[in-house]
């Protein structure tokens, strides 16, 4: 008898019936263990967001973590001296003591060499840049002559600049040539000329029409004393704008501390 037909089930009806009830039993076997599968698997995939399995356990409460800044660096404090440092406006309050003619000085602020609109020269030697130790006034003086400049720079671009003469020492006191200028309250303007050059100026060589502008101008700003030679031909309120002796070559101009 050859191997296949060893190997062949029994054809009898009572065997087939026995082969079909075994396949029945691991059919229903092998579709029961499939649902428990996935009865058990939906709740935890249902507990984890996005099906994800979580690497760590879950902290009941929000964990509070502080991430620690990068250092501010300060750079250090440098002192600048000479007329770099003069550049450089320190405004802070100023208190004038005493009177023009006999005071003092308290956190005096100091004019830069030049600005928009205007330079400093010494009225000494007639020489730019001013003094560094005759630059100082009150913030408010300081700022209205730079003011003055700016003015200056935006209505009469062709004129040139306007010179700056002495305002106070850092601490008031005496200057050489000066009776005032002692609180930081006072300062001279130098008449600008009709060739618009930079330097001393006289009645034979000063332009009347623009001087009279800057004092129009520093009246209006608040000045409450302004001083003009008494061969300049300038005009304003009586009380206020003043003849004065010695005031041919420039303005003296003094506003209220």
């Amino acid at each position: 008898m050859t191997r296949n037909v060893l190997n062949a089930p029994c054809p009898c009806v009572a065997c087939r019936h026995r082969r079909d009830a075994r396949h029945n039993r691991r059919g229903r076997a092998i579709w029961i263990g499939l649902v428990g599968l996935l009865a058990c698997s939906v709740p935890l995939a249902a507990a984890l967001p996005d099906g994800d399995m979580p690497s760590q356990p879950v902290p009941a409460t929000p964990v509070t973590m502080a991430i620690p800044r990068e250092p501010v660096l300060v750079p250090p404090t440098i002192e600048v001296t000479g007329e770099d440092g003069g550049a450089i406006v320190d405004w802070r309050e100023s208190v004038p003591d005493g009177s023009p003619n006999g005071g003092r000085l308290t956190g005096a602020v100091r004019l830069p060499a030049s600005g928009p609109g205007y330079y400093t020269y010494d009225p000494r030697t007639q020489r730019e840049p001013g003094g560094l130790e005759t630059r100082w006034g009150t913030a408010r003086l300081v700022r209205e002559v730079m003011d003055l400049g700016a003015w200056w720079a935006r209505t009469h671009p062709g004129a040139g600049p306007i010179g700056i003469g002495d305002l106070s020492r850092r601490n008031g006191g005496r200057i050489d040539g000066h009776s005032s200028h002692q609180n930081g309250l006072d300062v001279d303007i130098r008449l600008p000329r009709r060739d618009r050059a930079r330097g001393a100026a006289n009645p034979g060589n000063y332009d009347r029409a623009l001087t009279q502008e800057i004092v129009d101008h520093m009246v209006a700003q608040g000045a409450n004393l302004v001083l003009i030679g008494p061969s300049l031909d300038l005009r304003g309120p009586a009380g206020v704008v003043v003849r004065w002796p010695n005031h041919d070559d420039h303005l003296h101009v003094r506003f209220p501390g």
